[in-house]
């Protein structure tokens, strides 16, 4: 178990379900509404964080009633298919995360698992460390945009904002003061966008949508506690990794690291590859990059190598 609690009251009936290994992947923070309607907003916390949860607030893991999912990921849909055989909940996403949840051989499509040596790596750490996510999911239902959903006295505002995932999803809690950022996530690493399915531009776009909405409170998937301070001035900074990273690119390209594969073995997005899986997903978002920086006539791309036309 975790050497911190597993749990904290955001306000009546909201508690935070911390992941394991501070909430970093293949973990991810949860919400529990204790409300009419028992709810746990992602699944992606070991069962035995929302199981001592349950336990602490009267509940037993059969009385979930409900699981709304943030997008497809592994670490969020994560164990809904194992509670939901438990408890017989009904489990939600939006229309775009249906495919991508439900299916294991979606989910590779939207990642980018597309040849023989890059699906061994990802099925070699999906053994490892997410075992339970190699099968078919059931979903019940669709959540509709801005459309609240109703757990009693506590509202849910789905918030779709894209960029992370296509089909990734914020969500206010009574209104838009408290925001559960899921993967808008506020750490030290920055954005995360190495999926087919990711788009920085839309990444942008969405957290700016979210710092225009003032939230007072932002709850991330990956952080063991709410941000309420400079959470406006964070999520600026937040931002500001996009621009970082297409300027390191420019650096690299410029001494002569000029092709994706070597740029990928500095690594500049990761501070390191901890496993050959993540050589996908660095290359993915280097890919993405570097295709706005030709789009706006700061590089191109001759004879197979990148030449800085402006920096």
């Amino acid at each position: 178990m975790a050497d911190y609690p597993t749990h904290i009251q955001i306000e009546p009936h909201i508690h935070m379900i911390r992941g394991a290994n501070d909430a970093r992947f293949p973990e991810a923070n949860t919400l529990l509404i204790d409300d009419e309607i028992l709810t746990l907003v992602d699944a992606g916390s070991h069962p035995d964080q929302v199981f001592s949860t349950l336990r602490d607030l009267g509940h037993q893991p059969e009385d979930l009633e409900r699981i709304i999912l943030t997008h497809y990921h592994a670490d969020h849909k994560g164990y809904a298919a194992y509670l939901r055989s438990i408890s017989e909940c009904e489990v939600l996403c939006h229309p775009l995360a249906k495919e991508g949840v439900e299916s294991f051989q979606a989910m590779m499509k939207f990642i980018g698992i597309n040849n023989l040596e890059t699906k061994e790596h990802w099925l070699n750490l999906l053994q490892a460390r997410l075992p339970h996510v190699q099968e078919d999911y059931i979903v019940d239902s669709t959540f509709l945009d801005d459309k609240p959903i109703d757990c009693g006295e506590i509202q849910l505002i789905p918030l779709h904002s894209p960029g992370h995932t296509h089909d990734h999803t914020c969500f206010g809690i009574n209104g838009l003061e408290k925001v559960l950022l899921v993967d808008i996530d506020l750490t030290e690493f920055g954005p995360w966008y190495g999926n087919t399915v990711s788009d920085i531009m839309d990444f942008k776009k969405s957290i700016e949508y979210i710092i225009d909405l003032q939230p007072k409170m932002g709850i991330s998937s990956h952080l063991l506690d709410p941000v309420t301070e400079n959470l406006a001035e964070k999520l600026k900074w937040y931002l500001e990794f996009f621009q970082k990273r297409d300027e390191e690119i420019l650096h690299y390209i410029t001494a002569g690291i000029n092709t994706i594969s070597k740029l990928a073995q500095i690594p500049i997005i990761y501070p390191r590859i901890p496993h050959p899986a993540y050589f996908i997903f660095e290359e993915l978002m280097l890919e993405k990059h570097l295709e706005l920086l030709s789009k706006n006539d700061l590089v191109i791309l001759h004879d197979g190598q990148f030449q800085v036309l402006r920096a």
